[in-house]
């Protein structure tokens, strides 16, 4: 495991993490801070929070209609939420502790494939 200023890097071997040929992960996101959690955007149309220490799935986050294809933790005061991003064009928001839908940004005209939390 490697730290990098507030965030952990792990090398694992992804293939714990392909439940099979549908749930190919585009990408996925590292927590700041405890460096044990990472979390998936997949092909399933879903994103998975897993334990990268115990090799085990923490949470499954269903609400996209197409690929998920960008993912990103929240830091400071939005750390118990992930912003993903998806083929379906659309931007939503997560809180990990209730595994639930905060919020969907409709409106891009394309696939979403980056998103960042804007600092304020």
């Amino acid at each position: 495991m490697l730290k990098h200023q507030n965030h952990y890097m792990a090398s694992m071997d992804m293939k714990m993490f392909n439940n099979g040929d549908n749930n190919k992960m585009n990408n996925i996101g590292v927590i700041g801070g405890n460096g044990y959690t990472i979390c998936s955007g997949s092909w399933d149309d879903t994103i998975r929070v897993w334990d990268i220490e115990k090799t085990k799935q923490l949470n499954l986050l269903k609400g996209h209609d197409r690929y998920v294809i960008s993912v990103k933790y929240g830091s400071n005061e939005l750390v118990n939420t992930i912003l993903s991003g998806s083929i379906d064009r659309s931007v939503r928001l997560w809180d990990i502790r209730s595994g639930k839908q905060i919020q969907v940004f409709n409106g891009h005209l394309s696939a979403v494939w980056s998103i960042e939390y804007s600092p304020f």
